[in-house]
Parts: structure tokens; C-alpha cells; sequence
């Protein structure tokens, strides 16, 4: 399969269908094909929200991964300007990857940048651009947090370095308005162990800037307090880097079908609430809905945000309490409390 192959097929994939033979190949002519991807984010990147209606844009998708898997450093100024565009052109372009898999895909290629340096450490400046910027898409700045705290999990991030900076966020640059962005430091805080900025996470809680759905106080203060400094994530969120593109996405419901389900094609209402009427609604691929542990089948209702977290990293000896709800039932149709934007029985009910 030559080259121009591979980027025609995966410009036009088949819907229903998972394109692995082209996404191999693709492997296996990793050098050739590398520049060819990034002259194609270059030109996406260039023509920021002017992309004629009618262009198709399924190759955004499969570059990202690609180039993830490739440890492309080359692509990571190139990926942070596609998803520095206009929310309802982002949504266009990657659908659900902002909210699934944007965080790992990016920490993918800045590890890269790493090794390059010898590890003498990711150039965590631009994305930090991206966190700070609040006229762009409030999930790729929420993603961009989680990359950060993805990096440190694998060591590319001293953990100081990633204390200090979410302290500087907590303590005025970022913007005091309510925000998904705002759910993404308390949670990625809250995962890092950051017991050493509770106080700044509480006055959060108290003006209002989080999500109705998000935890309590009392809990989110156990949950620090549970595996203070140390990088505890859930068993909900992958902090992988992407290593091989098919085995990521065979598992997507909409490379499972044919015929795909139409009730589940449009990707969730994510962005800045500013402009979340007018996101575009765009068939792009979605993923498997997460199977329910057999827990919480057990259980007589779905446990809130924090109850699920790994309890691998807590201190030993430390004897573990009954969990007692400390929020209201969530709904099927209520949106989830992770913090994911969609609802929560499409995603961790």
C-alpha cells in the first residue's frame, strides 16, 4: 500500500468501520508518511475556522492518533493550534477525542519532545497557553490540564513543577468564572494528591465555580487526604500513552458497525458555554460506551465522583471506612460527575 493510499483511505474511511490495515501500513511507513501528516495539520491549522463546509476532515482524526503513536514532537505545536480554533471548528474536526483521548495524544507527542532533549524536560509553555487562553474551547483546556498531570504520572513532569503551576492557577491567572475548566484543576488536583492547596480548592467550592454534579467538600478533602502526594487516577481514566492506533480504537463503537447507531453518532454537547448553542452537530467517530464494574451493578445506586478512586497508592495500615454517599443520586440524564460534559448514563453510569 503506498502512501498516497493509506491518505486516501483514511480521508475517506468507511463509516462503521475500523481502516486497520491502512492504520498499520501506516506504521510500517512511519518515516515517509510522518511529513505528509504534519504538512496536513499545517494546512487544517492555517485555515482555522474558514474550512469550506463540504471539505472532509476525517484525516484530523487519524493524524492525531498517528502521530501520537509516532511521538511526533513536531506535531505538538501543530495539534495545539488545530484545537486553539473556534469550539464549534474543534468539534468538527475531533468530535470526541477532545474529551476522551486529546490529554494522552498530546502528552504522547511531547514525550517525544522529551526524549529529543534527552530528557531534560517537555516544553510545558505552550499548553500552558492553551490552559490560561479562555477564548478557547473550555474541554481542550480542560484536557490540557489532565496532559500535564499525564506527564508528571510518567515522570516527564516533576511533580513540584506541576504544584506550583496549579497553585499559580488556583491563586488568580485563571479567570474566577464558573467553568468546566474549573472541574479539570480540581480534579486533576485531586488525583496529583495535592493536599497542599485544599484550602484554595475549598474557596473554589465556595464561590461556585464548580459543577453542580461535581463532589462535596467533605469528600473531595478525604479523597486528597487519601493519597496525599501521590498520583492516584480512577479506573475510568486511562493515563496511557497511545502506543498502537488499531488496539485504541477497535474497542470504538463507531468502528464496530456498518450501519452505525444514529442515536449515539453525535458527539456530546462540549465547549464554552458562550457558544454551546451554536456547536456544529457533526457525525464524527465515538467511542464504546465503559463497561459498569460489576461493583457497582451490586450497589443499589452509581457511586458519585471519588468514590471510585484506586486505593493502590493509599498509606499503609490505614484503615479504609465504609463509603457513605455524600452527594445526591445521580440520574441516568443528569450530567455525569466526572466532569466530562456528557450525560452520565453515556459515560460512567
Amino acid at each position: 500500500m503506498t502512501i498516497d493510499d493509506i491518505i486516501n483511505r483514511l480521508s475517506n474511511h468507511v463509516a462503521g468501520e475500523l481502516p486497520a490495515e491502512e492504520l498499520i501500513a501506516a506504521s510500517e511507513q512511519r518515516t515517509e508518511l510522518t511529513p505528509r501528516l504534519l504538512d496536513y495539520l499545517e494546512d487544517i491549522a492555517g485555515q482555522g475556522d474558514e474550512i469550506p463546509e463540504g471539505q472532509r476532515v476525517d484525516l484530523v482524526f487519524f493524524a492525531f492518533y498517528l502521530l501520537a503513536q509516532f511521538r511526533e514532537p513536531r506535531a505538538y505545536p501543530l495539534m495545539l493550534s488545530v484545537v486553539s480554533a473556534n469550539p464549534r471548528t474543534v468539534n468538527r474536526l475531533l468530535g470526541y477525542v477532545v474529551s476522551e483521548s486529546l490529554a494522552r495524544i498530546l502528552a504522547s507527542v511531547m514525550v517525544g519532545q522529551c526524549d529529543d532533549e534527552k530528557n531534560s524536560g517537555c516544553d510545558i509553555e505552550p499548553l500552558k497557553q492553551v490552559i490560561e487562553n479562555e477564548g478557547i474551547h473550555s474541554y481542550v483546556r480542560y484536557s490540557a490540564l489532565t496532559c500535564l498531570t499525564i506527564l508528571a504520572f510518567h515522570g516527564f513532569l516533576p511533580r513540584e513543577q506541576l504544584v506550583s503551576y496549579y497553585q499559580q492557577l488556583f491563586d488568580g491567572v485563571l479567570e474566577r468564572r464558573r467553568s468546566p475548566v474549573w472541574d479539570g484543576l480540581v480534579f486533576n488536583s485531586i488525583i496529583a494528591g495535592i493536599s497542599e492547596l485544599e484550602a484554595q480548592m475549598m474557596r473554589v467550592c465556595d464561590d461556585g465555580l464548580l459543577a453542580d454534579s461535581f463532589m462535596g467538600k467533605e469528600r473531595l478533602s478525604t479523597m486528597l487526604q487519601d493519597h496525599s502526594g501521590e498520583i492516584c487516577a480512577p479506573p475510568y481514566q486511562n493515563f496511557a500513552l497511545i502506543d498502537d492506533c488499531v488496539a485504541e480504537l477497535k474497542g470504538w463503537a463507531s468502528f464496530n458497525s456498518s450501519q452505525p447507531d444514529k442515536t449515539q453518532a453525535e458527539p456530546a454537547p462540549v465547549g464554552n458555554s458562550a457558544v454551546q448553542d451554536n456547536i456544529q452537530s457533526v457525525t464524527r467517530p465515538w467511542p464504546a460506551r465503559k463497561p459498569k464494574s460489576q461493583a457497582r451493578k451490586s450497589t443499589a445506586s452509581p457511586r458519585p465522583f471519588g468514590q471510585q478512586m484506586l486505593r493502590a497508592s493509599s498509606p499503609p495500615g490505614k484503615t479504609k471506612q465504609p463509603v457513605v454517599r455524600q452527594s445526591a443520586k445521580v440520574g441516568r440524564n443528569d450530567p455525569c460527575p466526572c466532569g466530562s460534559g456528557r450525560k452520565f448514563k453515556k459515560c460512567c453510569g
